[in-house]
C-alpha cells in the first residue's frame, strides 16, 4: 500500500513544480513584455533574474521530489 502513496506523492510533487513554473513564469513574461515594448526600464531585468533564480530552483525541487515520489511538503517518504 505505500507503494501507491509514493506514486501519488510523486503526482502531487510534479502538480506543484507544474504551478511553480506558471506562478513564477507568468510575471517573467509579464515584466519581459513590459521591457520589450518600453512600458518598464531595463533595469527590471535584474528583477526578472532574480524570479527565474528563484522559481526554477523551487521547481528543480518539486521535480526531484517527484521523481522520489516525496510529497511536497514532506522531506522524506512516507513509511
Amino acid at each position: 500500500m505505500g507503494f501507491f502513496k509514493n506514486i501519488w506523492d510523486g503526482i502531487l510533487s510534479l502538480l506543484a513544480a507544474l504551478a511553480t513554473l506558471a506562478v513564477f513564469g507568468l510575471p517573467i513574461w509579464a515584466s519581459h513584455q513590459a521591457i520589450t515594448y518600453g512600458l518598464a526600464p531595463a533595469w527590471v531585468y535584474i528583477a526578472v533574474v532574480g524570479l527565474v533564480f528563484v522559481g526554477g530552483n523551487l521547481a528543480i525541487a518539486f521535480l526531484r521530489k517527484a521523481f522520489d515520489g516525496v510529497a511536497p511538503l514532506r522531506e522524506r517518504k512516507r513509511r
